[in-house]
């Protein structure tokens, strides 16, 4: 039972983590949310929104067009548009980090290799080519597959 427990504080925070991503976007210096700029970053990832969406974000909104942080946070718990935007939003990192892989990935084996990261650049030394293989190529085979590269981009 404490593991469910665990895994389901994990995932909240996890939510929290990504909520407060999009708030970010939509706040100065971590203020309350711009119901304005929310609804520019929806348009933007071609979101609209149902009239019932619509009303549950007035009933939260000020005279200024502001919600306070915690209670859209409540709100984007709930909303299946903050689950549309957040899942669009992972699907982009994907393909970044597919996309990066892929070029580094020179001689196209479906793996990197730590002569094909020393390529990357001038700062790339065998200091940081170590770090890096160290750090993804997680089976410790000496090469980093898609599925480890992309422990890079979860975070962004």
């Amino acid at each position: 039972m404490a593991a469910v427990s665990h895994l389901k504080n994990k995932k909240d925070a996890k939510l929290r983590e990504s909520i407060e991503k999009v708030m970010h976007k939509c706040s100065t210096s971590g203020g309350p949310v711009s119901v304005k700029e929310y609804m520019e970053l929806l348009e933007s990832a071609g979101i609209v929104l149902e009239d019932k969406e619509v009303a549950r974000l007035d009933r939260l909104t000020d005279k200024d067009g502001i919600i306070e942080r915690e209670e859209f946070v409540n709100y984007a718990k709930k909303s299946p548009v903050m689950k549309q935007l957040l899942d669009g939003e992972r699907a982009r990192n994907v393909d970044k980090a597919e996309l990066a892989f892929k070029a580094i990935d020179r001689d196209h084996s479906g793996y990197i290799t730590a002569g094909e990261l020393s390529k990357l650049g001038d700062k790339m030394n065998q200091e940081r080519t170590v770090a890096l293989m160290e750090k993804l190529d997680t089976n410790g085979d000496g090469k980093i597959t898609l599925t480890e590269f992309r422990e890079l981009f979860k975070h962004k």
